[in-house]
């Protein structure tokens, strides 16, 4: 695993999903260190200098392609605290700030049958594999497994669609509470999703954490391998 570093970064781009959900792509000032899909970094706003502590910071799924590191770095954000507002209000496009990555283990091995669980924004860890499995024309098998609330919180449509279309072994199910969007209505059956998916298949929990909690200890109660649940609960 690459070693930490600090990047000073420029906003880009910045685009408001809802009202609370924000996604913002960055252009590094610096040399970004290699990282892999499902790995995250810290997001600061105060200036960092050397011969000081790193700021307060919180932190970030990558949802760039690791080849992408050189030009972009992307994440998205969620409004949930005093941070996290703080940069819902303050970072626009040309702002500054200040990054430190890569971190995190939520890695996906490349010859396993993945089974990728989102709840809401949980979908964004996934972002990093999707746009790389793209990039390499990818035939693992992957199946995504998406519950959102309402219409407006499915993100990133686009590219789960061209997922479905370009790449042979991937296939996804969307569960939508108000059944605004086409699939199942109701909310994640982990139960369902359990019964479909291969023997050996890797399970990948990501969204609130009573939902990372009740999946994982299901998943257990149904006789699947600790080693096989992997949950991004760093928040």
């Amino acid at each position: 695993m690459a070693s930490p570093v600090k990047i000073k970064a420029t906003v880009a781009d910045v685009e408001k999903h809802t009202g609370s959900v924000v996604s913002y792509r960055f252009i590094p000032q610096g040399r970004v260190p290699k990282f892999h899909a499902g790995q995250f970094l810290h997001l600061a706003l105060d200036e960092y200098r050397p011969d000081s502590q790193w700021p307060e910071s919180r932190v970030f799924s990558i949802a760039s392609a690791p080849s992408e590191r050189h030009e972009e770095l992307a994440v998205t954000v969620s409004v949930k605290g005093r941070f996290t507002e703080r940069i819902f209000q303050t970072l626009g496009k040309g702002s500054d700030c200040w990054l430190k990555l890569p971190y995190g283990e939520f890695l996906f091995p490349p010859d396993r049958h993945l089974v990728l669980i989102a709840g809401g924004v949980g979908i964004t860890p996934y972002l990093s594999l999707l746009k790389q499995m793209l990039e390499k024309k990818s035939e693992q098998a992957v199946r995504l497994c998406y519950g959102v609330r309402s219409a407006e919180n499915h993100l990133f449509g686009e590219l789960i669609e061209r997922c479905e279309t370009e790449l042979p072994s991937f296939e996804k199910e969307v569960w939508c509470e108000d059944g605004s969007v086409s699939g199942e209505k109701g909310i994640l059956d982990i139960d369902a999703i359990h019964a479909a998916a291969p023997d050996g298949s890797i399970f990948y929990l990501s969204g609130p954490p009573a939902m990372i909690s009740a999946f994982k200890n299901r998943l257990l109660d149904l006789g699947t391998d600790a080693g096989r649940i992997r949950t991004d609960d760093w928040e």
